[in-house]
């Protein structure tokens, strides 16, 4: 008797997850119907993103050179002779300039506000002192 327990639960236990695994092919979007589905604006961002995002793979070839490094038997100042290091590091720093000046230009809209808003408040407190009581007793 207890085998057949077993068997029926084995059963609905498969139903279930096959199911869970119909139901998610058929109705879970692939990448390309959910980027096609963005407003223009949004559609452009999220290519922008990934290719800074492909562009990082410059960071994964330095990771695997000094994974190799690391499982040799030369010194760590020893460079592999096939990857320049730092022309990896210099390919990653030009896939990230454009991110650096847009970042910069932000930080220096960031600042001209602070500034601007840091003048406001001493007009403020400078009409504040000029207007003053015509009657102060300290």
């Amino acid at each position: 008797m207890s085998t057949l327990l077993y068997l029926k639960m084995l059963f609905a236990g498969t139903g279930i997850v096959g199911l869970g695994v119909v139901l998610y092919k058929n109705t879970v979007p692939t990448e390309e119907e959910v980027v096609a589905k963005f407003s223009p604006e949004v559609r452009q961002k999220y290519y922008q993103e990934k290719a800074f995002r492909d562009a990082s793979e410059h960071d994964n070839k330095l990771y695997e050179l000094i994974q190799s490094n690391a499982q040799s038997s030369r010194p760590a100042w020893m460079l592999s002779d096939t990857v320049d290091p730092a022309c990896v590091i210099r390919e990653r720093d030009r896939a990230s300039w454009s991110a650096t000046a847009l970042n910069k230009a932000q930080m220096a809209a960031q600042n001209k506000m602070i500034e601007e808003r840091e003048r406001l408040r001493k007009m403020e407190k400078e009409e504040e002192k000029s207007k003053g009581k015509w009657f102060q007793i300290w």
